[in-house]
């Protein structure tokens, strides 16, 4: 198991898609035992899908016309409003991998507010999985490895939100 480590900023590994604070506490989440590779892996493969987003968003040549409205949409939603830079935990990943570490234990305080949140962004990555096998956008689809992992990533903010305990990744260190 990995030491449990906090960031130095405020940022959350959800970054711009935790909700502001509802007044109510916030709810510590612990990632037990993150994998540092696979977790630096799913953030470039997240980064590289909202650039996308956010260039078809930025060029104004997406529309109902041209492509299905879910698709509209979802370039509207991540192109847009998601597509701003909001604080995240780059810096710890990106120290625990020059420290060698293969995992880690990353603790969060976030609004008790976010499971909607959460869910929503889970069903986001869904439907841009299913564009991206399509070839519809030109971000290749996440392996199944990093699917299991973001699974396991967002599942662990829904457990927590709802008061269940930290279950550690029980997975593959290494994509």
């Amino acid at each position: 198991m990995g030491e449990e480590e906090r960031s130095p900023d405020d940022g959350t590994p959800l970054g711009r898609y935790v909700p502001d604070g509802d007044g109510s506490p916030p709810v510590r989440v612990v990632l037990r035992d993150l994998p540092v590779a696979l977790a630096m892996a799913s953030r470039e493969h997240h980064d590289d899908l909202l650039r996308e987003y956010r260039l078809l968003a930025l060029s104004g040549e997406i529309d109902a016309a041209h492509a299905p409205a879910r698709l509209v949409e979802l370039v509207e939603v991540l192109g847009g409003r998601y597509a701003q830079a909001h604080g995240r935990r780059d810096e710890e990943l990106e120290a625990a991998h020059a420290a060698g570490r293969s995992v880690i234990d990353q603790v969060s305080e976030v609004p008790a507010g976010s499971l909607e949140a959460v869910r929503g962004l889970r069903a986001l990555m869904e439907e841009s999985d299913r564009y991206c096998e399509e070839a519809r956008l030109l971000t290749v689809p996440r392996p199944p490895l990093l699917r299991r992992f973001g699974e396991w990533f967002l599942g662990e903010y829904e457990r927590q939100l709802q008061g269940h305990p930290p279950t550690p990744w029980d997975g593959p260190l290494q994509v």
